[in-house]
């Protein structure tokens, strides 16, 4: 078994170290934020993830695991991941100085002929800022993005779809994979800068597709098709696919709208832009500004002094992240029109924004309430007596 660093233990980090550590391999997580790694040193999650809380004590219990701030503690580590976030500047672009950062800490203290891996989703042709930071010919870089999805990120890690995996060197590209003793994961050996791109790619193609599915969803109600059954049959295509193929009230976290928008400004940048980028961005906020329009055609046409309830605040089900989320965006809207909006998230307890109010249970959340939106998909919205 091998011995694992992992830098950054947000999201990804704390699910590839869970994972890894239950996998069998001697795992240490760096994080500088001395109260994060208190709380895992002590078995408490920071972030909800199902099932990420129990597997984190197994680990702790068993020393596959450990967790420090120091970064001279990976001086043992044959692999070192790099999971740090990178967030939107003001432009769009990506934000690298977290990743790069910790590449000069750690510089010093990565053993001979260790392997570098780059997790984070980083703009293309950073793993080349990284080499000559690191300036270490007896360390390979790999490009190994992740593909975890918040809510079911431990399932993901264990059972995914593709290992994407770039280097320069192949033999190293194949030890990165091995370590995921995934068996059933279709492996994807290329160059570094086509490993970025995939990443970037990915997201962004996804997106696009959301927006045209709730372009779709729209024109069918205009047209009095069921939208539905349109999308459910469009989805049987296999060119096509059923995944991605319900309407919703907008797409958001922490991933799409910042992949979408780096590889947009990164696509200017390199004079290829990509108008499908933009259309998608701008379909997506016409997609929320379509549930307040919904609304006020329902309620006379005046939303002023409504009071509204929002069922899900989060961006998805299952998960405790509001980062970009339609349902807060929704809000905002609302509240711009003097609409009173009151809320309930299994997930969500503290107040959020000014004009939203956090109700810590559904009942008290319809009290008084001319309307109710669901906008997260919660399993325990499904069960709600009309």
């Amino acid at each position: 078994m091998a011995k694992i660093a992992i830098i950054g233990t947000g999201y990804v980090g704390l699910a590839s170290a869970v994972g890894f550590a239950q996998l069998g391999h001697r795992v240490i997580g760096i994080d500088i934020d001395e109260s994060k790694i208190s709380k895992l040193q002590n078995g408490e999650s920071p972030i909800f993830e199902e099932g990420i809380e129990n597997s984190l004590k197994k680990s702790l219990e068993d020393s596959s695991i450990e967790f420090n701030t120091n970064y001279e503690k990976i001086k043992e580590a044959e692999f070192i991941f790099l999971c740090l976030p990178t967030p939107e500047n003001e432009d769009g672009s990506a934000n690298l100085d977290y990743v790069l950062d910790a590449v000069k800490r750690l510089n010093k203290y990565l053993k001979e002929d260790s392997t570098l891996i780059i997790k984070s989703t980083v703009p293309v042709n950073t793993w080349q800022k990284v080499k000559t930071i690191l300036n270490r010919s007896d360390v390979a870089i790999v490009s190994n993005p992740e593909f975890l999805r918040e809510g079911t990120a431990l399932a993901d890690f264990f059972a995914p779809d593709r290992i994407v995996v770039g280097c320069q060197d192949q033999n190293k590209a194949k030890q990165v994979i091995d370590l995921y003793q995934a068996k059933k994961a279709t492996e994807v050996i290329t160059d570094n800068t086509s490993a970025e791109v995939i990443k970037y790619g990915s997201n962004s193609f996804l997106a696009v597709k959301l927006s045209f599915v709730n372009e779709i969803a729209a024109y069918c109600e205009a047209t009095g098709a069921n939208a539905i059954e349109v999308l459910s049959a469009m989805g049987m295509d296999k060119r096509i696919g059923k995944e991605f193929m319900k309407p919703g009230p907008g797409w958001g976290g922490m991933c799409f709208p910042k992949d979408v928008n780096a590889l947009k400004h990164s696509a200017i940048e390199n004079l290829v832009p990509i108008p499908l980028l933009d259309a998608a961005l701008e379909s997506n906020l016409k997609a929320h500004a379509r549930i307040v329009s919904k609304l006020k055609s329902l309620v006379g046409n005046d939303l002023t002094s409504k009071v509204v309830t929002i069922l899900g605040l989060t961006f998805k089900a299952n998960t405790d992240d509001i980062r970009f989320s339609p349902a807060i965006a929704i809000a905002k809207l609302l509240i711009n029109e003097g609409v009173r909006v009151k809320a309930f998230d299994p997930r969500v307890k503290e107040k959020l924004i000014e004009g939203i109010e956090i109700c810590l249970n559904v009942e008290d959340s319809f009290s008084g309430s001319e309307a109710i939106l669901v906008l997260t998909e919660w399993s325990e919205f499904a069960n709600l007596e009309p």
